[in-house]
């Protein structure tokens, strides 16, 4: 059975982009291929064009919501010395 998922169709948007396939044929293609599971032609002509620009990732963009996380041991200490310091000040008032 074909995988259908979104990124197994970018992946194949992206190989035939790369392979100078035009956004038209291709979607002509995948639809021969995945029926109705099938990317839209505009999600596949926007993903041609994505690949053009040479955004290649498959992935989805992050989405909004709760940021990215960043941490490392120089953002940590910063925290942790200024909730040391509001609370000094906090027990001297």
């Amino acid at each position: 059975m074909m995988d259908s998922s979104r990124s197994a169709q970018r992946a194949v948007i992206q190989f035939l982009r790369t392979d100078g396939e035009h956004a038209s044929q291709i979607h002509r293609r995948m639809k021969e291929v995945f029926g109705k599971q099938c990317l839209s032609r505009c999600t596949a002509f926007r993903r041609c064009q994505c690949y053009e620009t040479r955004r290649v990732n498959i992935k989805d963009l992050p989405r909004p919501g709760q940021a990215n996380v960043v941490t490392n041991s120089a953002t940590i200490s910063v925290v942790d010395e200024r909730a040391h310091t509001a609370e000094s000040s906090d027990h001297h008032t």
